[in-house]
């Protein structure tokens, strides 16, 4: 938590009070005078990093979450409550997935920099940086996900009770739940007028403070496209079928469409009102298109001519990064797991995983065992193999992101794309002890990202026992334990468990006194400014 510091103004003796006040206000001048001149330096200094480190704004990358999946399989948001969808991708390449377990069961145009008007005021403020270009210390996540409701009810206090007794330290809240309802009141003119507010948690600013108080860091958790009740308020911004009809999937619920920019400015609107409101760093979910199979009928309209899935939502995700970083926050988003690896599956629900990692500060790949089909990296049952498969995934995202292994699972040994020994997914076959590839586990785990990477990233890890997977066990502490340590094995160092009715298995978890005594802040975030998002002070 950041702490401020308050300044103490000493009174002088009474006979040197006067000469004192104007030595003071002499002083004050001349380290004023310094700070401005060592600000345009520093301004200057940052923006260069941030353009050679960052790549410029993309077209071709996108950002989502969970839905159902091709015929093949389903990776809906609510699989945890609907046990007949599962998450076996998306496309033919990998049957019987199905990465839900998310829903109720479970911006265009950019402003980065100052007017012509403000860059005229003096030299002072215009060198002020902006609340995107301040270091911002964030935590090694460790966290639990919580619904509008449960935030709203005095269990909540529980919850806050056991990450205070667990290495835990960060919780996931819904702001926009899957059914299109903001859980609270906020500055949010749309939602105020289209009536979109459920008011779950009666009183935000006050949970928002007790967390805070514990040091608990936030994430507001905003479902961006599957969005029923903004879809019927506002049928222009649905997605509609050839006929003119409004598009609805199998559970007869509206999408809205991911290409019509007046979607982005009430996600955005949303988000910053949750900034507004303390949250540290905005999540969105269902950021991607459907999969129901009735998809194949939707005209997107004349705005989507020439323009992939893919590049639509990568577009998204840079604008909101680039809204939501001036305003201070943290942007992340969550996407399938078997996008990591499949670009068929990355064209069907337009989430291309290395171009989110461009623009996005962290990626959650819904890594759920119980979501991958029979063989999926080889392991006859997923569900029943936590570590292996979590390892598999893991590890696939480590080699897609050093770029020694491309998503249609081609895999080499090194960044000049020298072949592996194993042809197709060759590290699930490692992870699950049945072919050897020529990386180790812990080379794997040390492959650093690209350049143009800026994400982590953070797993959703399963807290549930996913009953209607044939050959399924049951989920306890040991198996909660052993995704976490496959993550740890894989190179990273985040995770949260996800269970729809947030009954979490604390005996999976370690104390607090493990966790060393709650390192709270581990690591320093650099917001970069992608190219072309010049600062001010460096135009002059």
């Amino acid at each position: 938590m950041k702490k401020s510091f308050e300044h103490a103004y000493i009174p002088a003796r009474a006979g040197r009070k006067v000469g004192m006040k104007k030595r003071l206000v002499w002083l004050a001048a001349l380290v004023l005078f310094v700070a401005v001149a060592g600000c345009r330096e520093t301004m200057q200094a940052d923006s260069r990093e941030a353009v050679e480190t960052q790549p410029g704004l993309a077209a071709t990358q996108a950002d989502e979450r969970h839905d159902s999946l091709a015929a093949s399989g389903t990776q809906d948001e609510s699989a945890v409550l609907k046990p007949e969808e599962t998450q076996s991708g998306f496309g033919a390449s990998k049957a019987g997935e199905t990465q839900s377990g998310f829903g109720a069961s479970g911006p265009e145009g950019t402003q980065d920099g100052l007017s012509e008007a403000e860059t005229t005021g003096e030299e002072a403020a215009q060198c002020e940086p902006e609340k995107g270009d301040i270091p911002v210390q964030r935590p090694k996540v460790r966290g639990i996900y919580v619904t509008g409701p449960m935030a709203g009810t005095a269990n909540m206090d529980n919850l806050i009770d056991m990450v205070e007794r667990t290495e835990l330290n960060a919780m996931v809240i819904d702001i926009k739940n899957d059914e299109g309802y903001v859980t609270c009141d906020m500055d949010a003119p749309t939602a105020a007028q289209i009536g979109s507010v459920k008011r779950y948690v009666r009183d935000m600013p006050e949970l928002v403070r007790k967390c805070k108080e514990k040091g608990i860091y936030l994430i507001a958790r905003i479902v961006a496209f599957k969005d029923p009740f903004l879809a019927d308020a506002k049928p222009d911004w649905s997605l509609h079928n050839a006929d003119g009809t409004i598009f609805r999937d199998k559970s007869r619920q509206a999408w809205v469409n991911p290409y019509e920019k007046q979607v982005w400015e009430y996600l955005l609107e949303i988000a910053e009102g949750a900034v507004s409101l303390g949250f540290d760093e905005v999540q969105f979910d269902y950021i991607r298109f459907s999969t129901d199979k009735g998809m194949k009928q939707v005209d997107f309209g004349a705005q989507a001519q020439g323009k992939e899935k893919t590049e639509v939502i990568s577009e998204f995700a840079a604008y909101a990064a680039q809204r939501l970083h001036k305003a201070g926050a943290a942007v992340s988003a969550d996407v399938y797991g078997v996008v990591i690896d499949s670009a068929l599956d990355q064209q069907i629900v337009g989430q291309d995983y290395v171009a989110l990692a461009q623009h996005l500060d962290y990626l959650s790949p819904m890594v759920y065992p119980s979501h991958y089909g029979p063989y999926n990296y080889n392991i006859p049952v997923p569900d029943a193999q936590p570590y292996q498969t979590v390892l598999a995934a893991m590890q696939a995202s480590k080699k897609v992101l050093a770029g020694v292994m491309e998503p249609d699972g081609t895999a080499y040994v090194d960044e000049n794309k020298t072949p592996d020994t194993v042809s197709g997914n060759g590290l699930g076959a490692d992870a699950a002890g049945e072919t050897e590839t020529v990386l180790g586990k812990e080379e794997i785990a040390k492959l650093s990202p690209l350049p143009k990477v800026r994400a982590d990233v953070r797993p959703w890890l399963q807290d549930f026992t996913a009953t209607w997977v044939k050959g399924h066990i049951q989920y306890g502490p040991q198996q909660i334990r052993d995704q976490i340590q496959a993550v740890y094995d894989a190179g990273y160092e985040e995770w949260i468990l996800w269970n729809a009715a947030n009954r979490y298995t604390e005996g999976g978890l370690h104390s607090a006194a493990w966790a060393g005594h709650r390192e709270r802040v581990a690591k320093t975030v650099y917001p970069k400014t992608p190219a072309g998002e010049s600062a001010a002070c460096e135009e002059e």
